[in-house]
């Protein structure tokens, strides 16, 4: 095994979606669309493409970056609510009055579904930024999994702690 691969028993397969709750699912549903955007930001890093571009090229694939970093924002939103923020701590992150924070962003309020954690990814699911590494699986818990083995790929690896086993599901 190299210095760079987790022991196999590292990843805990007996997480399922019964031990999850709704705000639990809606956290993993803002971790799916953060690493979207970060593999999408990696993807315009590289310059070696940049001749099979057209002229707006690197425009039009950071304006779809755009769309995922909102995605990041609304499940953010999704998620602190669930956590009990009220309309009054948002429009205060937001730096802007209640009324007008619940006008734009009022529709991201998903708590009514917090005690059913299926409903909260049936929710997520369809939009979901990243249908790549199984981070937007059916079942929650899986993605979660795949989750775990995506961040895992991406921690630096020279740090002197080593990374948590599971830097995505043990939080939840």
């Amino acid at each position: 095994m190299s210095h760079h691969e987790p022991p196999n028993d590292w990843f805990d397969l007996s997480f399922t979606t019964a031990d999850m709750t709704g705000d639990q699912v809606a956290r993993l549903g803002l971790s799916n669309a953060a690493a979207a955007t970060v593999d999408r930001l990696l993807s315009i890093v590289s310059t070696i493409d940049d001749d099979r571009r057209d002229t707006t090229g690197l425009t039009r694939e950071a304006l779809d970056i755009l769309k995922t970093v909102n995605k990041v924002v609304a499940r953010a939103i999704m998620t602190d609510k669930m956590r009990g923020a009220t309309d009054e701590d948002l429009a205060d992150a937001f730096r802007m009055d209640v009324f007008s924070w619940a006008a734009r962003y009022g529709n991201l309020d998903i708590t009514h579904l917090a005690d059913d954690p299926q409903a909260v990814w049936a929710e997520l699911r369809p939009n979901c930024p990243a249908f790549i590494h199984d981070t937007c699986s059916e079942d929650p818990a899986t993605a979660a999994h795949a989750l775990d083995e995506w961040m895992l790929r991406h921690v630096d690896h020279r740090e002197v702690v080593p990374p948590s086993p599971h830097p995505v599901s043990a939080g939840l």
